[in-house]
């Protein structure tokens, strides 16, 4: 079966890791999907759930522990499933699918909102804000801060080795916010320093541990040690409902030439570590969500409310053990 192109150019940024931050990662998700099924020339609802069906396939082979992307999944999944047991017209499961990225994009847009209002809060005028790495939803909120008249200083490290914390850099500049920037090493000296944490989640379990770019554990550990309010943002899209399964996070290991770069050895040099952790809960101040702050142990009752499609749920075991 023919991949659509829109499927395989977000198979390829995932792949190759041009898109940025697990929402920004789910926002292209459902836009691909939804223009996969919007073209469909297919002449039946069974057909173009095998269509649709394909697609998935191809994007879980290439997704990280992104709970976004995979909870778009189940949504679209999860709308022609109802649709193929209510026996509707094709014609009827394509505005389904249409109104489903409709709901989509509200849900990201007001939560973006709320999140920013809730966040700023925690910060107050002279504090030193510490972030680990980069993610829009704090950027939302340090931008939120300022606007209410709030002076602040945020304290960043580079987050090798992509150096996502560069990207933080930039937008604290181009929002006119004073940000110092440092190497990773000197990541506890920036906390010692600071009134306050955040960081941006790809992914959250049922237990509320926090499933991040490497480094975000160092952080929260730092912050613990120093007595240094830790909160991660998010939005409950990125809440992973595979945990309720039992299912682990799926993380990729750092590539040998993210680290020795050219460098070549005969024998006996290998380069390891992965490219995200997991917080556990005890280091974890709250996240902040659109429902609010919610402490890690009642992320689980999140979960259960969240609808989820019977055939992603029957393909994420594979997908965890990387057998798709």
């Amino acid at each position: 079966m023919t991949i659509h192109p829109e499927i395989e150019l977000v198979v390829d940024r995932i792949e190759n890791d041009l898109i940025g931050g697990a929402a920004d990662t789910a926002i292209e998700v459902m836009t691909a999907v939804a223009q996969l099924v919007s073209d469909s020339q297919v002449a039946t609802l069974e057909d173009l759930y095998n269509e649709v069906d394909a697609a998935v396939l191809a994007i879980l082979k290439v997704c990280p522990s992104f709970a976004p992307p995979i909870n778009v999944l189940h949504m679209v999944m999860g709308s022609l499933e109802k649709d193929i047991e209510g026996e509707t017209s094709l014609a009827e499961a394509k505005e389904h699918i249409a109104e489903t990225q409709s709901s989509f994009n509200t849900l990201i847009k007001t939560a973006f909102e709320k999140i920013s209002n809730i966040g700023a809060e925690l910060i107050k005028d002279g504090d030193t804000v510490f972030m680990f790495s980069m993610t829009s939803s704090v950027w939302t909120v340090l931008r939120r801060a300022k606007e209410q008249g709030k002076t602040f200083t945020v304290l960043v490290t580079e987050a090798r080795p992509a150096n996502e914390g560069l990207w933080t850099v930039d937008e604290m500049h181009k929002s006119g916010i004073p940000v110092e920037v440092s190497i990773d090493a000197c990541l506890a000296e920036l906390i010692a320093r600071s009134d306050i944490g955040f960081a941006g989640v790809d992914a959250i379990a049922a237990d509320g541990s926090v499933f991040n770019k490497t480094g975000t554990y160092l952080s929260a550990l730092a912050a613990k040690e120093y007595g240094v309010p830790f909160y991660f943002v998010s939005d409950t899209l990125k809440f992973d409902t595979a945990t309720l399964l039992g299912l682990p996070f799926r993380s990729e290991p750092i590539k040998y030439h993210e680290v020795l770069n050219d460098k070549k050895y005969d024998s006996g040099v290998s380069v390891v570590g992965s490219l995200f952790d997991t917080t556990p809960p005890h280091l974890i101040s709250a996240i902040v969500t659109e429902l609010g702050p919610i402490p890690p142990s009642a992320c689980i009752n999140v979960m259960w409310n969240m609808k989820l499609s019977k055939r992603i749920s029957e393909l994420l075991p594979a997908w965890a053990a990387n057998k798709l």
